[in-house]
């Protein structure tokens, strides 16, 4: 037992809709609790759902440059990569974001859906 009590009690969670990360993100302490948050809403979305910074903004308490900052601290461990596409004329087109809990594995995972 913990000088907090006797462990975690989990309220009523849903059966069937439930995202599934892997713990060693939730303890990677360079991650801040921001990040951790950011990364586990995206989390539940299915693949393909469209993500904006405007977006994250909207729908937490954080404000533009705390979910960016978010943001980058993710990619800068390996658990977000953003990628900007170009379109056919050349100009800049929209950003894909690919997450993954084990940044180690990440290339690998882009390379085999490739």
């Amino acid at each position: 037992m913990s000088r907090f009590g006797a462990g975690v009690r989990r309220g009523v969670m849903a059966a069937d809709r439930f995202t599934q990360i892997a713990n060693s993100l939730f303890r990677d302490s360079r991650l801040s609790y921001k990040a951790k948050s950011i990364f586990g809403y995206v989390s539940t979305h299915r693949d393909g759902w469209q993500v904006t910074l405007a977006h994250l903004v909207a729908v937490g308490p954080d404000g533009r440059e705390a979910v960016r900052a978010g943001l980058k601290e993710l990619e800068r461990h390996g658990y977000l990569i953003r990628e900007r596409l170009r379109r056919a004329d050349g100009t800049l087109g929209e950003v894909v974001y690919s997450i993954t809990d084990r940044p180690a594995t990440l290339d690998v995972a882009l390379l085999e859906a490739a």
